[in-house]
């Protein structure tokens, strides 16, 4: 993501080789569909795929059938997941989604659900960030991001209020209250410390 976000910095430490390396990587990175369904397994196979289909690579698409099957078994206790790990494979061309049909499908079940929804839209329809947001819905996203700083104030999650940050700043929205709260708390976690360095680091 920093090579769209932040290419300056990209350019600078030299992170083109690290890049290619990890695409490569991807390329063994297996599905996971035996059982017992391991979420965290299926979701780094979906994402090695992702990556790789974004970039144009030729990746070995998941057997439908066991996506599907394994999608279906996840929605009651990882309806979030189920949600994201099916909108990616459907962006890489094999719909199998779980129907959702509220808009907002976390709205009245879980607030921080519902936060990581709206900023995994943004994150969605860009290819995580690698090309601009057009989505005619994206200024009703941005209010509904806004919207969430205050509640962040209140009940802090430095990862999500990155994500928040990071998703106002590439929608051209102010992001100051946002940013200001990734100060003073470092991420123990790397997803945690990679979403607040992305956050920072949009030019």
């Amino acid at each position: 993501m920093l090579e769209h976000l932040a290419p300056g910095l990209f350019r600078e430490q030299q992170l083109g080789q690290h890049l290619t390396s990890a695409l490569e990587a991807c390329a063994h990175v297996s599905y996971g569909f035996e059982l017992p369904l391991d979420g965290d397994r299926l979701q780094a196979g979906i994402d090695a795929w992702f990556c790789r289909r974004v970039r144009g690579l030729p990746h070995a698409p998941p057997d439908r059938g066991l996506l599907a099957t394994a999608l279906t078994r996840m929605r009651d206790d990882n309806a979030i997941y189920t949600w994201l790990l099916g909108e990616l494979a459907a962006r890489c061309g094999l719909d199998v989604r779980v129907p959702f049909t509220a808009e907002r499908p976390f709205l009245h079940t879980s607030r921080l659900h519902d936060a990581y929804f709206l900023t995994h839209l943004v994150m969605l329809e860009t290819d995580y960030f690698a090309r601009p947001l057009t989505h005619p819905k994206a200024p009703d996203w941005a209010d509904a991001l806004e919207a969430l700083v205050p509640w962040l104030e209140k009940e802090p999650n430095v990862d999500l209020a990155g994500e928040v940050a990071l998703c106002l700043r590439v929608m051209k929205r102010d992001a100051t209250r946002a940013l200001a709260l990734l100060h003073g708390e470092t991420p123990t976690d790397s997803h945690g410390q990679a979403t607040v360095l992305l956050a920072l680091s949009v030019e």
